[in-house]
């Protein structure tokens, strides 16, 4: 398989979207100090106190994360390890090294993860949902003034609300995303946005959202182990000529390279490609052949 297949240039472009956004509130932190002159860090912490885990809106998709996210996200992906065989978890790890680095952040082995890089306007954002193996607050933080629950992280600054999922952002997003979970009116959010492209594709343990790619006005891929063969998807929205002739390409040499099925669905402006093989690997570079 090729270094530079399709998979890996989406999991670095995501790894590299999150070093100014994730990973900088991770390891350098943008700390609001607010409330740092009147509210005492906990510091001897009990690493899980219950009465901080409020939040229960359980996902199981990136439909379901996307519904909690405000409006502008330009780039998700969702990863539910739970669900995926062996192999599928190790390759997954390798990929997106984003995974250890939650592990790290909570101290716990995560079992399923989405973010969301979030622009709207001229602000840049972004919010992490997962849920952890072993419930762990572990970490000093702040209570928010005249909240019971919404944490300031010390080592951070980010705000950390925990539950199902946890929820990890900046101050103003996660406080969209609180209004979003507990609103009684409908909420505008990302789903909005992908709707229609998400309604035409199965939901997977692995999925990716891109919307900002050349050859696509929207990119999704989705990769699944269903009756024992791997079932890997890509959807796009108003692909572009190129795009679409490297992908009728890939069909017709399918067969040789030891594919089961290889289908191609046009329905209005998307297009939606299927391939299917008891090899994940083969899965993955032919998804490379169309995007390369």
């Amino acid at each position: 398989m090729k270094q530079q297949d399709a998979y890996k240039i989406l999991a670095a472009f995501l790894v590299i979207t999150m070093l100014g956004s994730v990973f900088a509130y991770m390891f350098i932190g943008q700390k609001d100090n607010t409330n740092s002159d009147t509210v005492t860090p906990n510091t001897n912490l009990d690493k899980y106190n219950p009465e901080f885990w409020t939040v229960n809106q359980p996902f199981y998709s990136i439909s379901d994360a996307l519904k909690m996210t405000p409006p502008g996200a330009l780039v998700t992906y969702f990863v539910d390890l739970d669900n995926m065989p062996p192999q599928m978890i190790q390759w997954v790890r390798q990929e997106i090294p984003v995974i250890q680095e939650v592990d790290s952040l909570y101290k716990s082995n995560t079992t399923k993860m989405y973010y969301a890089s979030i622009k709207e306007g001229d602000n840049n954002s972004f919010l992490l949902l997962s849920t952890m193996s072993i419930p762990k607050n572990d970490f000093d933080y702040i209570v928010i003034p005249n909240t019971n629950y919404i944490l300031q992280r010390q080592d951070t600054g980010a705000i950390n609300i925990m539950g199902t999922p946890v929820i990890y952002a900046p101050d103003k997003t996660a406080s969209e995303v609180l209004n979003i979970i507990y609103s009684l009116n409908k909420s505008v959010t990302s789903y909005d946005q992908y709707e229609n492209l998400l309604t035409k594709v199965e939901p997977a343990p692995y999925q990716i959202l891109n919307a900002n790619v050349s050859f696509a006005k929207q990119f999704y891929i989705g990769l699944n182990l269903v009756n024992g063969s791997f079932e890997g998807t890509t959807a796009y929205l108003d692909a572009n000529s190129s795009i679409l002739k490297k992908i009728n390409q890939s069909k017709t040499n399918s067969t040789q390279k030891g594919i089961e099925q290889f289908s191609i669905n046009q329905t209005g402006n998307y297009t939606i490609v299927k391939v299917v093989s008891p090899e994940l690997m083969k899965v993955i570079s032919e998804f490379n052949e169309e995007t390369n």
